[in-house]
């Protein structure tokens, strides 16, 4: 069912829906300010522990460039992960495109607030995990920056993450063309817990 569909129903249901959007200038503005702390934790830990045994290559550029190449569709790809896994989807209500030339993950149907934050975050928590992981045992350029490119691509994630938890919305529906979410909310009335675990109301 196509999710514009389904949030009729939710609303025909009595729930109420708000938008939250972001232009793209403040997604990347406000989302690599929000990264910057653990960039920046991470690069002091490095300087102060870890740069005496680090492997220090050339062509530093040509490895950022590579590092950006494989980091971007793995973070997509665990979006995708998450959303599947956490909201217990089937194939078709995941979307891996390319927009802009950039890949990109979709998740077509509307998804509980846990659920949805799951998938949001689990490219932090795996690929930013897992550098700092990598960083640690193996420092060097290599590392220090797919740790630092793995930080600051969920920045926009995590400002995303951020508006949900303050926004209350029992559900989420993403918005694949714009920064941001659909936030949907339960009938005056009704308990949280007659929902839960349900992804479209009866």
């Amino acid at each position: 069912m196509d999710v514009r569909n389904q949030i009729a129903r939710f609303v025909a249901d009595g729930w109420h829906y708000q938008n939250y959007t972001f232009s793209c200038r403040q997604a990347y503005l406000w989302g690599m300010l929000i990264a910057l702390p653990f960039v920046a934790l991470v690069g002091g830990a490095y300087r102060i522990f870890l740069l005496n045994r680090a492997v220090l290559l050339n062509h530093t550029g040509l490895i950022l460039l590579a590092v950006i190449v494989v980091s971007l569709p793995l973070h997509e790809l665990f979006h995708g992960l998450g959303w599947k896994m956490a909201g217990r989807l089937e194939n078709y209500e995941i979307k891996y495109l390319f927009r802009h030339g950039m890949p990109m993950c979709s998740c077509l149907t509307v998804l509980s607030t846990k659920a949805y934050l799951t998938g949001l975050l689990l490219p932090f928590l795996v690929l930013g995990g897992g550098s700092i992981v990598f960083l640690v045992t193996y420092p060097g350029t290599i590392s220090v920056l797919a740790a630092v490119v793995n930080l600051l691509l969920p920045g926009a994630d995590l400002l995303i993450a951020w508006t949900i938890l303050r926004s209350g919305a029992a559900r989420i529906v993403n918005q694949p063309e714009k920064f941001g979410f659909i936030g949907l909310y339960f009938p005056q009335g009704k308990s949280a817990v007659c929902f839960d675990g349900q992804k479209t109301p009866h």
